[in-house]
């Protein structure tokens, strides 16, 4: 070892003056540890209010999904839809977020009993996102309506041509949109400019799961039938790797919870040969075991297996 790094002193990093101020009026509301005052503060954590939604997060803290842009329209199509017997495609992406999105899309309309058929880009023919082969597909399928997930947000081309074979087009994606946004019938992002939704950084399942929240809500029907579905939610989620704060947070949780006692076979068996066995998941089980099992088929042939999996 290098003598100069030997005699080397330590740096000592400290929290700057803001964040120790936050953290001793975190103390003064409630007292508490000071270097869990610290941890809060260090994440963005400035209110009581905000510790309990951290530490303690609810289902009841999910927020209205109807704050997103265009929800109003995308749900009024789907019932539309759903009362006609139309034929729907969800056009998903190959990684794992975009995969439990479509998974959860098809297992939720099936329930409905819709005919609901989807279709996943090769990552290899047609590349990332919303491609034409999708829409053949669904004018294949005989299908009215395209729901996409995770992706689509800078279909513009794409949706046009949608909309030229007599097709709507409902897209759902957490990305960030261009100067222009498709054309499409309802475009639900919280990342859209002229959107008001007080989160933004939800997964492409997360959007998925408030437009199916959304529906829920408006036809008055038993929202925990859809909880049934968290463990999707929660493994697209956290292995898209983003901030597990607010929403997120909630979904992972009660997600997880659910991963632990979970109905769906497909994703039993993954955690069986995995190891990540029912009663231990966690989101590290989710990052290092699943997700990459999950992504594997998308990168050397086709994630139509992942999906086939989670639906089975």
């Amino acid at each position: 070892m290098d003598s100069d790094m030997i005699d080397k002193e330590p740096k000592w990093e400290l929290p700057d003056i803001a964040m120790e101020k936050i953290s001793q009026q975190l103390i003064w509301e409630r007292p508490m540890p000071p270097h869990f005052a610290r941890m809060l503060a260090m994440r963005g954590i400035r209110s009581m209010k905000n510790v309990e939604a951290f530490v303690s997060p609810s289902l009841d803290g999910l927020r209205d999904p109807f704050l997103m842009r265009d929800m109003g329209k995308a749900v009024k199509r789907l019932k539309r839809a759903l009362k006609s017997g139309e034929r729907i495609i969800v056009l998903g992406d190959y990684d794992v977020d975009g995969v439990c999105g479509t998974a959860l899309f098809m297992r939720v309309m099936s329930n409905f009993g819709v005919k609901v058929g989807y279709h996943v880009p090769d990552r290899f023919k047609e590349g990332y996102g919303v491609s034409k082969e999708g829409i053949d597909h669904a004018v294949d399928f005989g299908a009215s309506l395209i729901v996409s997930v995770d992706s689509g947000i800078t279909a513009i081309d794409e949706t046009e041509y949608a909309r030229s074979m007599g097709i709507d087009t409902i897209i759902t994606d957490h990305h960030e949109p261009q100067s222009s946004l498709p054309q499409a019938l309802a475009v639900l992002d919280p990342k859209r400019e002229d959107c008001d939704y007080p989160f933004r950084e939800l997964a492409g399942v997360g959007v998925m799961f408030k437009l199916l929240q959304a529906l829920y809500i408006d036809l008055d029907m038993d929202i925990t039938e859809l909880y049934e579905d968290l463990d999707l939610v929660a493994l697209g989620t956290a292995a898209d790797v983003v901030p597990l704060v607010d929403e997120n947070r909630v979904l992972t949780r009660f997600g997880i919870e659910r991963m632990k006692n979970t109905a769906n076979t497909g994703l039993v068996a993954l955690m069986e040969v995995s190891g990540a066995t029912q009663g231990r998941a966690n989101s590290s089980n989710i990052v290092f075991s699943l997700a990459p099992r999950l992504n594997a088929p998308g990168r050397l042939s086709s994630a139509s297996k992942t999906v086939d999996l989670l639906t089975s």
